[in-house]
């Protein structure tokens, strides 16, 4: 067993079929990888997902466990506590694997084995609008050098034994956008190299398009900078002050005509929580308000 794919689910049946599929298509022979999941959803849900990928008689090993609601943290760290392999891949339920993907995560582990191996990202086609990136396609690249800041876990692979020894994913962690940097951050303090490698998911997800995620990311990371910010976090994240203020004026005023409208929203309402957040002032709920979506 060289790579145990780790997956926390809820109520994406028809995407995890999709990812079932990717995975059966992969040039890795089955029986060097195994398919771990966490359906983050009730007993009713748990039922549906264990039968559904029971019925695909898929040709590698696959844990269904799960039928309670944990927090996404917890629950990645729940479908990576019995991984069998020395590499673990998180893996999104909304990512479907290239055939290639999962033999150059392992080929990769076997020449550095202590490296966080990041994988590549990219929106499919049907759904991108334009020439527009999506965040998770524009990555920092020093040849093959990555960043704490581009791994997550949508496509990621890290050593099962710097996993366990960090703790996985702090489960106490609640609320959108800043598990993963925590969690990477600390990888990173604990002397582990991010490197990039040629294995890519298509994510089944735009972010650019969602205010109300975009603000809770703001806050999320300043949380982030405050907790680990002896790796220049706050700058990396984008939420330290000076670069808000800059973000203030690159986003007002003559020169917000310069920005593709939804990507202006967007970035609004991620400077906007940013600033709640270093000010400890509290959303009141989850939306998006009008000064956002302008």
């Amino acid at each position: 067993m060289d790579i145990s794919v780790v997956t926390a689910t809820h109520r994406r049946l028809d995407l995890l079929v999709r990812k079932a599929q990717s995975l059966a298509d992969q040039t890795l022979p089955t029986g060097r990888f195994e398919w771990r999941l966490w359906v983050n959803g009730d007993a009713a849900e748990h039922r549906e997902v264990a039968g559904a990928l029971d019925g695909l008689n898929l040709p590698f090993a696959v844990s269904v466990e799960g039928g309670r609601v944990l927090p996404v943290s917890a629950a990645r760290n729940a479908a990576a506590a019995g991984a069998r392999a020395p590499l673990l891949l998180l893996s999104d339920d909304d990512v479907v694997l290239d055939p290639p993907a999962l033999q150059a995560f392992v080929q990769h582990h076997a020449a550095r084995p202590n490296d966080v191996i990041v994988g590549r990202l990219r929106l499919p086609d049907s759904l991108r609008e334009g020439t527009q990136t999506e965040p998770f396609e524009r990555v920092f690249r020093l040849g093959a050098r990555a960043h704490w800041m581009n791994a997550t876990g949508a496509n990621t692979a890290v050593p099962t034994d710097a996993f366990r020894a960090a703790g996985g994913y702090d489960p106490n962690w609640t609320g959108y956008g800043g598990e993963d940097p925590e969690f990477f951050i600390r990888l990173a303090e604990a002397g582990l190299k991010f490197r990039h490698v040629n294995a890519t998911g298509e994510h089944y997800g735009r972010v650019t398009h969602d205010a109300v995620k975009a603000r809770f990311a703001g806050r999320a990371h300043v949380q982030v900078a405050r907790r680990r910010p002896q790796r220049g976090s706050a700058w990396w994240l984008g939420v330290h002050p000076l670069l808000l203020a800059a973000k203030h004026v690159l986003l007002s005023g003559p020169l917000a005509r310069l920005w593709p409208k939804h990507v202006l929203i967007y970035e609004r309402a991620f400077a906007r929580g940013a600033r709640e957040a270093w000010s400890n002032d509290r959303i009141s709920g989850p939306r998006a308000t009008e000064e956002d979506q302008r």
